[in-house]
Formats: C-alpha cells, structure tokens, sequence
C-alpha cells in the first residue's frame, strides 16, 4: 500500500531513531492506523526475531477495527487467531493485547512482557498509566544472537480528546514543551488521499462540533462541562459558512496583546446581523501592528467599501514605546489608509460583567434582533467562546500557561475580548437598551446600524 506524504513524514520520524515516542493523528480518517500498523511491519523487517505489541481498549475492538486493518495492508507472514498474533517470516513477532484495564486495574498482563516496542491504537481510549508502563517494557525485549537491537519506541494513534492524551502530549506540543524524544505529527483527513469524494462530502452531515473536532482535528473545542463566561454560545447555532461580501464595509477589532499573538477579528454588519468573517492572529515575530496591518492588506487587496476600526479602549492612550504623538489606532489607522477606515474605539471599555450578560442575552434570544454568526475558520475566536470560564466574581477568569521561552500569557480571551467591543459598539443603542433592563426611556443613545452596515 503506497502510503500518503503525512503518513510518510510519520514512517520517517520512527526511521530516524530520534524519539522515543511518536503519536500521530488528530482526525478521523487521516491514515493513522495504515501508518501505525505498517511502521510495526517495516521494524519487523530489518530486525529479525523482534518482538512489538499492539495495544488496544479491548478485544472486541482489535477484532472488528484493527485486525481488518492490518489486513488490508497485506502483510507477508502468518496472522494466528486467538490471541491475534502475527510471525513474521523472519521470526519477528506482533502481539495484539487489550488493554483491559477495567478487569485489570494493575495491568498484571504487561508484568514479565519482553518486547521491543509497542503500538497505541487510539491511545485516547486507553489510561494514562498503561502508557508509562509501556515505556517500562519498551526495549525489554533482547534479541538473540544479535548485535543490531531495535531502539525502544512507543508509537500511538488517537483523535482529539480531552482527557489526558491533550494535557500530556497536545498541550505542550501547543507550548513547545514536549519532552526532547518526544514528537507529535499531526494528521486531517485531507491528508489522507485514498478517500472518495463523496465520503468527505458526506461528512459535512455531521453536527458543526463533531465535524471541527473529528474531521478537522481540532483539539481545543469541548463540550460544555459549566462555568463558561459565554454560557449561551453554541456552536451549532452560531458557528456557520462565513463569505466576505465586497460591497460590505470591513469592521475590525483589536485587542491589545502581544503574546501569544496580536489578534484582530474582522467582521461585516448587515442590519442587525454581526458576521466574523476573519480573524488574524500575529505570532513573533509578527506580533506587531505593522506586520498584522499588512496581511489584512494581503488578504483584502482590492476592498473599497470602507472600513471602521474597533478595540481595545485601553491602547488608546500614547504609547511610550512609539514615535512621539502615537498610539495604537493611529498606527492602526495610518497602516490601514487605503481602506479610508474610520476610528470607532470608545473612551472606556465597558463593564466585563455587564457586557457578558449582554451578549450571553444576545446569543440566547437575539436580544435587540442582533444575529451574530461567527465563522467556522475562526478557530481561535471558537475556541475562546468554548474555553473560557467565568470568574467568581462574574468576570472572566485569566487562565495563564508559561511557553517552551517562558513567556507567561492568558490561555484565553483575547478573540472574545475583541468581539465584546465590537458588538457592544456597534450595537451601542441595543447595549444602552440592555443596561435600562431593556424598556426604552427616552431618546435612544448610541449608534444604530443601517442596512447598508455603515
């Protein structure tokens, strides 16, 4: 079986000899058991009489998913049944095992087990703790009569979770903080050429948050679990297909934050609908306004409609660190002149906890008729509206996590925080309206938005 390029770069990481530990995967159908299963054969090959073993929750699953799956790839030896357990002509061995973990709490079957490596079938769905004991039988395992031994290796496949897989290896592969022998490829199914169209098409049937988790890979979208400031925000209700219309004024907003990123979310208004279209995060070194200013140029290159800008009131102030007589929005403004943009950022911020409930209300029940549909490219925006929690005191709780550089930063909140300015702006009259607990007194305060999205 000709493997993928992915699948490739995979086979060529457990070659090289350099980790100890390799989990490849992320989505459904990108190849990981073909990589996996095949990776066990090519060792099988060049070390004569070794010895790897499979690993799966249990035994019904390595009989209906993995056990077909090594078939397809056709190996070249005998497989024997019960235990599955495959002799290779050269003598090598692969051993299929079920974890079995809730008959056998102590993972007594792995005691005395002399292997070279293993395989994790979905290591997802095994314990943690079966893992660290592979790493103790890894190797155990000497060939005789030979001088060339295999170096011990654990190779695993999962999907996205949210258990222990993403804490132990996801997480800091995010951070750059993975152990030095340790390496994470990830896999989506559209690295996976062998798939028909209309399999992938078909897909798309599939609820908005299983398909971004389970076909597009994404590790950093969850289920509720409580405590979400945006306790209203659903994905399958607010997360569509988001097209930028060219005869829509362009509104962006800012949140002013170096690390990990300089974000912008870039936004069209049509009535009362609020649509993010875009969202720009700009790492080191491109962590600045310029350099962020630039790829909205690059990505609107021929946008006449205008533009209004948005964000952060607190960068409204001058900036010590830029020419004389600057902040933030006139650099935003000056980098951004051929859009003709119009400076929207208020004085003040308002309230974190008034505006959460504002637009928790507007997510819940359309509150003022304002729509908000966000962008299923948006990632870094979803996963705020997913992730973040709410304080004790109704704020939203600043979550930090220390980089491989030791830069400290919030996990969290810094899309969100540009979409609260934004929609409380834009919406200003709605917002007012919200604050009055929703009975207009008087004249209306604040901006309207026309048809038109001016």
């Amino acid at each position: 079986m000709q493997l993928s390029a992915k699948q490739t770069e995979a086979m060529l990481a457990v070659q090289s000899e350099q980790y100890n530990f390799i989990l490849y995967g992320g989505a459904i159908r990108g190849g990981k058991s073909v990589w996996g299963l095949s990776a066990l054969l090519v060792m099988c090959q060049v070390f004569p009489r070794s010895r790897w073993c499979v690993i799966r929750e249990n035994s019904e699953k390595i009989r209906t998913t993995t056990i077909p799956s090594f078939n397809r790839i056709e190996p070249s030896g005998n497989l024997r049944q019960s235990p599955y357990e495959y002799h290779h002509p050269n003598g090598s061995v692969i051993l299929f095992k079920s974890e079995n973990y809730a008959q056998d709490k102590d993972l007594d079957w792995m005691k005395g087990l002399e292997v070279n490596g293993f395989l994790f079938e979905e290591i997802n769905e095994c314990q943690e703790q079966t893992l660290y004991k592979a790493f103790e039988r890894a190797g155990s395992w000497i060939i005789p009569h030979s001088e060339r031994q295999p170096k011990p290796i654990i190779l695993a496949t999962c999907n996205p979770t949210f258990g222990w897989v993403k804490r132990v290896i996801y997480d800091k592969w995010k951070l750059g903080t993975l152990p030095d022998k340790w390496l994470y490829i990830p896999a989506k199914i559209t690295d996976n050429p062998h798939l028909p169209k209309e399999y992938i098409e078909n897909l798309k049937n599939m609820p908005t948050y299983e398909y971004m988790v389970f076909v597009e890979g994404n590790w950093d979208l969850q289920l509720k679990t409580g405590g979400e400031f945006y306790k209203c925000f659903e994905i399958d209700q607010h997360v569509k297909h988001a097209a930028y219309n060219p005869d829509l004024p362009l509104h962006i907003s800012w949140d002013d934050n170096v690390n990990p990123y300089l974000p912008v979310g870039i936004f069209q208004i049509q009535g009362k609908r609020l649509t993010m279209i875009d969202e720009i995060a700009g790492v080191t070194p491109n962590n600045t306004v310029k350099a962020v200013c630039g790829e909205i140029i690059r990505r609107y290159p021929v946008h006449h409609s205008g533009m209004f800008v948005y964000g952060d009131a607190t960068a409204n102030k001058q900036d010590t660190k830029l020419e004389h007589g600057y902040n933030f929005y006139r650099l935003v403004v000056d980098y951004l002149a051929q859009f003709r943009p119009h400076n929207r950022v208020t004085a003040s911020n308002p309230s974190v906890v008034m505006r959460g409930n504002f637009i928790n209300t507007v997510f819940e029940k359309n509150f003022g008729g304002i729509e908000v549909v966000i962008g299923e490219n948006c990632k870094h925006t979803i996963g705020d509206f997913v992730g973040l929690k709410e304080a004790a005191d109704g704020t939203k709780l600043k979550e930090m996590v220390t980089d491989s550089k030791g830069v400290r930063y919030q996990k969290y909140g810094h899309f969100s925080d540009l979409f609260d300015y934004i929609c409380c702006t834009a919406f200003a009259a709605e917002f007012e309206l919200y604050q009055k607990g929703g009975k207009q007194l008087g004249i209306s305060i604040g901006r309207t938005t026309s048809k038109s999205g001016y």
